[in-house]
């Protein structure tokens, strides 16, 4: 682990090893340390944000002791054992209409069957969020359904558009331009924008998905 100044109010917590971001996630979850107001999550670094954390000693040093073995909470119907504590399960319906559905399936040298099992089958973590407003970038995407992005991204994309993209699967969350393949939709808003517009909203209120929340996804009846 690395603890680099980020400007004047941050201290970026970089170059974690799983095991460093699993623990300090589950701690700041508890409880952001004293002088932190809040934090950002990366994909292998978190970002802590304060009014004067970026050069205080005292506060690298307690950071250092948030780094411990992490925590392991009791599995759940449907979900294996987490690493993560604090993190919220979602089942989500997904609609396997997508645009490139069947060219996935050629791609992959499987049949639409096959990657609808695929993708529906394992557990994902949400890795990080980014890109745009609540994205997640979800974790666990079986090897045979990893596929380069496409070469030339859509202009649109709609909201709940499920997609995968390299080793990552995701679900679009706003009207965007876009490279992943398209594999579906769900009905179910990842992202409140009237609930962002309110000075005092929480994240969760704001997102439904938070990193380190696991998903799954349930094939319904294409419409």
């Amino acid at each position: 682990m690395d603890l680099k100044p980020y400007g004047d109010r941050g201290l970026l917590l970089a170059e974690l090893s799983d095991a460093q971001r699993t623990a300090c996630l589950n701690r700041l979850a508890q409880a952001l340390p004293a002088g932190c107001e809040e934090y950002v999550v990366g994909y292998d670094s978190i970002l802590l944000l304060g009014p004067s954390i970026a050069c205080d000693q005292q506060f690298k040093a307690s950071i250092r002791s948030f780094v411990a073995y992490p925590l392991v909470n009791a599995p759940e119907p449907d979900f294996p054992r987490s690493h993560f504590a604090h993190s919220r399960k979602h089942i989500f319906e997904v609609y396997y209409n997508g645009a490139d559905l069947e060219w996935v399936a050629q791609a992959c040298n499987l049949s639409i069957e096959q990657v609808i099992e695929l993708h529906s089958a394992p557990v994902y973590t949400v890795r990080m969020m980014g890109f745009s407003p609540g994205f997640p970038y979800l974790e666990g995407l079986d090897p045979r359904l990893q596929l380069e992005r496409r070469a030339s991204p859509r202009n649109r994309i709609a909201p709940g558009a499920v997609a995968i993209g390299g080793s990552h699967a995701g679900i679009y969350t706003v009207a965007s331009p876009g490279g992943w393949h398209l594999l579906g939709h769900t009905d179910f808003p990842l992202f409140d924008l009237e609930a962002a517009r309110h000075a005092h909203a929480n994240a969760q209120e704001v997102f439904a998905l938070s990193p380190s929340d696991q998903v799954r996804f349930q094939p319904k009846e294409i419409r």
